[in-house]
């Protein structure tokens, strides 16, 4: 069975270590820039609409990025991935993130 394992991560520049550990372990992933609800909402002004579009988010860099990677695994790798992530973070007390996965029902492609 596959699974997705979802990484986020507040710090950028960190991010870039975990992705380094991940490639050179043979995983492979899709890295998206993110941001939280809450620093939209505490960064709004008057101004600002509380609905996001895509265009606006490419073009304002008013919002703190954030790192969001989605992995899917085979369930035999899925453990060597999250502990590749604990190192990296040291448990999420040197980064601030977090990681969740998901079984996958159907899954289709090549990854």
């Amino acid at each position: 069975m596959k699974h997705l394992l979802c990484i986020i991560f507040e710090d950028n520049d960190n991010s870039a270590k975990l992705l380094h550990e991940l490639s050179y372990k043979g995983f492979n992933a899709t890295v998206i820039a993110s941001t939280s609800l809450n620093h939209v909402l505490h960064s709004e002004s008057a101004d600002t609409p509380i609905f996001i579009t895509l265009n606006m988010l490419t073009k304002n860099r008013a919002f703190e990025e954030n790192t969001t990677i989605f992995c899917v695994l085979d369930e035999d790798k899925l453990e060597e991935a999250k502990e590749i992530v604990r190192k990296v973070t040291n448990n999420f007390t040197s980064i601030h993130g977090g990681m969740f996965t998901m079984p996958l029902e159907s899954y289709e492609g090549s990854f």
